[in-house]
């Protein structure tokens, strides 16, 4: 059976995924850092990590053709966790008195 383009696409958004999630970090940090000093440095890593991780995860997933077999809740869960480092770092950010 012929599954065409779908592998492909699928392990181009989450490469794409995994870099705004890089990217989006490394920003945050850059508007963070003064307000809440290591705690923004520790969330850029901790982001970053994920992000890697992501990437890597989804280049071996679709050459191994491991498309869509089960146990494959890896990569969201790590997006999760990325996302929700940075929902930490950017509320103390907000929450910190000026």
């Amino acid at each position: 059976m012929d599954r065409g383009a779908q592998p492909e696409r699928t392990a181009l958004a989450w490469q794409r995924t995994a870099l705004a999630m890089i990217a989006g970090s490394a920003v945050l940090t850059r508007l963070t850092v003064d307000r809440v000093g290591p705690l923004a440095l520790v969330g850029l890593v901790v982001t970053v990590s994920l992000g890697l991780v992501v990437l890597v995860a989804a280049r071996w997933r679709y050459r191994e053709g491991r498309r869509g077999r089960p146990g494959g809740a890896g990569l969201p869960l790590a997006v999760a966790v990325g996302t929700v480092a940075m929902i930490v770092v950017e509320s103390v950010a907000l929450l910190l008195p000026r």
